[in-house]
């Protein structure tokens, strides 16, 4: 299907002459309620009279605007000439279009180039609302594969008995990427996408992030005649390959973990995916490609990286930082880093966040976590500084931290002990933590800022922050989700990044793109106004050393 353009909104007006009296116009706008407003031709350009404006100047400053300019000619009354746009111009272009106008004239209705010097009138309504579906699908969708992302998958409504969940980890997908370089990889994990997508049908596909997919369906009876491991073991062959990868025939190993509600199980969507994800594991370490979980299973769950591994792991020292830069836009020269926390795990080697954060923020563990990296992340900024480089460093705060007083207290001691100025260390909290209890949050971070801490707000745009919340809360710096920056190239799109923008530079706020993976995208955020980038284009996650 196409996407619609002018010619399917708007409505055929004829042009008045300018010379017709302004009472005139006043009846013919009264006796069409639907009719938008009055065309007009001035030398040689279109103007509008639109409803709102004539009500405006009728109604005067004392009262007296109608019987001052009943008889006046519509000419008098002629302001801007009009946007007039092509009737082939799609729904995007056209919001863009409008929205750039200056204030006060944004919602005025577009003149439409029918053709054959005709015109129509388009109303500005429902090119934003088309601008803010597209919105809400670019928050609900994984940009590399087109699947749903995690946020689209626990949108879903709550699952029943004979619902189930499939977790599942590409093998070795490292050595891949190592092997044929992270742009092949991605090209894997598109193909895969599609296969999976495809052979679950009509249950959902999901990628969480790496290369970990989900298959969600509400109800089992949806692969008729197979248990639900016969189900994850066609699903596991459908996607094994071989797929050309860079001329090159890749075949794919998986492991999957599946989770089904019972009768008498709790009926939450995280829950059962948690429960998929630990028989997940127990399938790799077992090497038996698929296992359903089980009550057995839980206690296996915490030894693979919950809250008894984790609180000896702080105490252990196990929890290592990688530093990722935040580079000037124009000058390309580093000004901060995001401090991003990894497991040196003895068994498992290194593991990323994604494996152990999720169940660490639903435990205690994660105030303990969280004070560990702020130390070493302060400590470290506070080197940086005495050696003469201000180099600020920025922390995530989750929302079980942001809900507590005792982060306030750690970052003040923190900084009486290492003499870090407080410009030196940012927090960086998400929209959904900010949500939780938005009241005590503002009020923490307000703290925050008063010390003199920089606040950012992370992933904007994928979570759902009031925007007069937004106005209130002590933000330094608002950093743009990546799965935004991903589709900058895209007219349609870019008018959202635009707005973001604009609504940045209004609140005063330092505007960071995440992200940025090539040149290009990072000449069109420089362009566009942000002020720092930040993506694999200027530097991965390294460790000290390296960073």
């Amino acid at each position: 299907m196409r996407d619609p353009v002018l010619a399917d909104l708007a409505v055929p007006v004829p042009v008045t002459p300018a010379g017709t009296p302004v009472g005139d116009v006043e009846a013919a706008l009264r006796a069409d309620p639907e009719l938008l407003g009055v065309l007009t031709e001035s030398g040689g350009e279109l103007f509008l009279i639109d409803r709102a404006f004539l009500d405006l100047v009728l109604a005067g400053r004392l009262g007296y605007g109608r019987a001052l300019l009943h008889r006046r000619p519509l000419r008098s009354l002629l302001r801007r000439p009009a946007l007039v746009l092509p009737a082939a111009t799609d729904w995007g272009d056209a919001a863009r279009a409008a929205m750039e106008r200056p204030d006060g004239s944004k919602a005025i209705p577009i003149v439409v180039a029918l053709g054959d010097d005709t015109f129509g009138l388009a109303p500005v309504g429902p090119l934003v609302e088309h601008i803010s579906r597209r919105y809400q699908a670019m928050a609900l969708t994984d940009d590399l594969t087109g699947l749903g992302n995690r946020r689209s998958l626990m949108s879903r409504r709550a699952p029943a008995p004979g619902a189930a969940a499939m977790v599942i980890d590409l093998n070795r997908f490292k050595e891949i990427n190592d092997t044929l370089g992270h742009t092949r990889g991605d090209e894997l994990l598109r193909q895969v996408a599609v296969a999976l997508s495809g052979a679950c049908r009509p249950a959902e596909a999901f990628r969480l992030g790496g290369d970990e997919f989900v298959v969600f369906t509400p109800d089992l009876a949806v692969w008729p005649g197979l248990s639900p491991c016969e189900a994850g073991h066609r699903l596991l062959h459908a996607i094994q390959g071989p797929f050309p990868v860079g001329g090159v025939p890749v075949t794919v190993e998986a492991s999957m973990g599946i989770a089904v509600v019972g009768p008498g199980d709790p009926r939450d969507l995280e829950d059962l995916v948690s429960r998929a994800d630990s028989a997940m594991y127990a399938a790799k370490r077992d090497r038996t490609q698929v296992e359903l979980w089980h009550g057995a299973l839980a206690a296996g769950a915490i030894d693979l990286g919950l809250d008894t591994d984790l609180w000896a792991a702080i105490g252990n020292g196990e929890l290592v930082l990688h530093y990722q830069p935040l580079v000037d836009a124009q000058t390309r020269a580093t000004v901060s880093v995001e401090a991003l926390v990894r497991w040196s795990h003895p068994r498992r080697g290194l593991l990323p966040p994604g494996v152990f954060l999720p169940q660490a923020e639903r435990s205690d563990v994660i105030h303990m976590l969280t004070a560990a990296v702020l130390g070493d992340a302060v400590r470290q900024a506070a080197t940086w500084h005495r050696a003469g480089r201000d180099v600020p460093v920025a922390v995530n705060l989750a929302a079980p931290v942001l809900s507590s007083d005792r982060v306030l207290t750690k970052i003040g001691e923190l900084l009486d002990e290492t003499g870090l100025p407080p410009r030196g260390l940012i927090v960086e909290v998400t929209e959904s933590a900010v949500m939780t209890r938005p009241a005590e949050s503002a009020d923490r971070l307000r703290s925050l800022r008063a010390m003199g801490v920089g606040v950012a707000i992370d992933d904007f745009g994928t979570g759902n922050t009031s925007l007069g919340l937004l106005t209130q809360l002590p933000l330094s710096e608002l950093k743009l989700d990546r799965s935004f920056v991903t589709r900058i190239h895209q007219p349609q799109d870019r008018v959202i990044i635009e707005s973001v923008a604009r609504m940045a530079n209004g609140l005063g706020l330092t505007l960071v793109a995440e992200g940025v993976e090539d040149a290009d995208t990072a000449d069109t955020l420089t362009a566009l106004g942000f002020d720092l980038l930040q993506g694999y284009h200027f530097g991965r996650p390294e460790p000290i050393m390296a960073a």
